[in-house]
């Protein structure tokens, strides 16, 4: 019999806010900072300290993130086809209980979180030539902890140099990420514990994720296992479907039990239980769409409690992450591994004291 008990799962961190002078600094062309070959280019902005008041940044200039701990403590709107910009200097942007960020691009026109090494977009403004390129985990993150930020038309490249291996990472709070791109980040495993380019495992149950587009990043999502998700997320390069994500799935972490009706749907990638007892409980039901794939870590279970539902449609397969024959390589071993018999734990209805068996049901303990 397994034990009713949840995890604490809480993250610690630590960060030093400093006075607000400024909102920015405006730099003209052929001006530069403290380095010796840049920020450089026409309308740049070095963000050199963190936003107190009302603040819209412009399309018609780049900005380049030079705040060692910056943080966003009044309303910042950003205007579509907007460039920022991360450097050595500030590797990151964090939404602060009283700020908000309005990041509201269009089709035509998205804003760009990027590596201040990526000439493609806004030119070169570190002024080195092509001596330096992107690559993957040149910044940390965009950390948003209040209600009410949007994320809609973005682009994100070369993120993932945080602690938890994020580019962007929703904590405690409501968000919406509809038509955004995810390309060139990091994500993966860190600890016991799975955290994508797009982390919203400790978000609000009520954050939006749709219309979004993964590809060539390490992990590209994981959420918290209340919210909805629908078919609408793209998890490879519209341009070559062969480019897709190392380890191409949807994590899922327990923060909370399951005790709403949630909607799991997509069927592009499998959904990752990574937990010793996730629960749904009373009057919880999870709601599975056709074909929707599930795979679990070690150790991991799905417990049906009194009164909730595991609702399953046609084509739904229950199997070990190592499991390959479906929807490819999860764990993004390659060919290293395959599954096998006790891989996992199983799913449990606690009504009945008894697992749950099937032909679809594969490689768990029982």
């Amino acid at each position: 019999m397994l034990n009713y008990l949840n995890q604490i799962k809480m993250k610690i961190r630590v960060y030093m806010i400093a006075l607000i002078i400024a909102p920015f600094l405006l730099i003209e062309c052929g001006d530069n900072d403290d380095d010796d070959t840049g920020p450089v280019g026409d309308n740049l902005v070095v963000i050199t300290e963190d936003i107190d008041e009302v603040t819209i940044w412009y399309a018609d200039s780049i900005y380049i993130i030079k705040d060692h701990d910056f943080w966003i403590n009044n309303t910042l709107t950003i205007q579509p086809g907007t460039i920022i910009k991360f450097t050595p200097d500030g590797q990151g942007m964090s939404v602060h209980e009283t700020g908000t960020i309005i990041a509201n691009g269009n089709a035509d026109n998205p804003i760009i979180f990027t590596s201040y090494k990526d000439d493609a977009h806004g030119g070169d403004n570190n002024g080195d030539g092509n001596a330096t390129s992107p690559s993957v985990r040149d910044w940390a993150n965009v950390l948003v902890e209040s209600n009410g930020s949007s994320f809609i038309h973005c682009n994100f490249y070369y993120g993932g140099g945080s602690s938890y291996l994020s580019t962007l990472e929703i904590y405690g709070v409501q968000s919406t990420i509809t038509n955004c791109v995810f390309a060139h980040n990091y994500g993966g495993k860190f600890g016991d514990f799975y955290y994508g380019a797009l982390d919203a495992t400790q978000a609000n149950f009520s954050t939006q994720i749709k219309n979004n587009i993964f590809f060539d990043n390490n992990l590209p999502l994981s959420i918290l296992s209340e919210i909805d998700i629908d078919n609408s997320n793209t998890f490879e390069d519209p341009n070559d479907p062969s480019i897709k994500n190392t380890m191409n799935g949807i994590f899922i972490y327990d923060l909370d039990n399951i005790d709403k009706l949630t909607t799991w749907s997509e069927t592009e990638v499998p959904f990752v239980i990574n937990d010793n007892d996730l629960w749904i409980v009373s009057p919880g039901s999870l709601k599975l769409g056709h074909n929707v794939i599930i795979k679990f870590t070690p150790d991991s279970y799905l417990v049906i409690g009194e009164g909730a539902t595991l609702e399953q449609s046609q084509g739904n397969v229950f199997t070990s992450l190592k499991d390959d024959n479906y929807l490819g390589d999860t764990n993004g071993d390659g060919s290293a591994t395959n599954p096998d018999d006790g891989d996992w734990g199983g799913i449990y209805d606690d009504a009945a004291s008894a697992y749950l068996t099937g032909s679809n049901i594969l490689y768990d303990s029982n």
